[in-house]
């Protein structure tokens, strides 16, 4: 998918089928920083806050689910990708 024609839309304007093929550039995550230190993914139950980095170099923004059965990150709806380089 083209870098440059993904920078400022939202996830949810995409078709379903271009966010199976973003959904599969998803190359980490990102949990934030306390005190300049970056955090490790968390473990409590609960729903958090992420960054998301794709294989092209855009980020976006997404949430980490966690419960009791399972963990799940995936990419806000209203998330617009963005190069964390400019």
């Amino acid at each position: 998918m083209n870098k440059e024609t993904m920078i400022g839309r939202t996830y949810g304007s995409f078709t379903t089928e271009e966010q199976r093929k973003i959904d599969s550039m998803i190359s980490g995550a990102y949990y934030g920083t306390v005190g300049g230190i970056d955090n490790d993914r968390p473990s409590e139950i609960g729903e958090y806050q992420i960054t998301l980095d794709l294989n092209n170099g855009l980020s976006v923004a997404g949430t980490l689910s966690i419960t009791e059965d399972e963990v799940v990150e995936y990419i806000n709806d209203d998330g617009a990708f963005y190069d964390p380089a400019e």
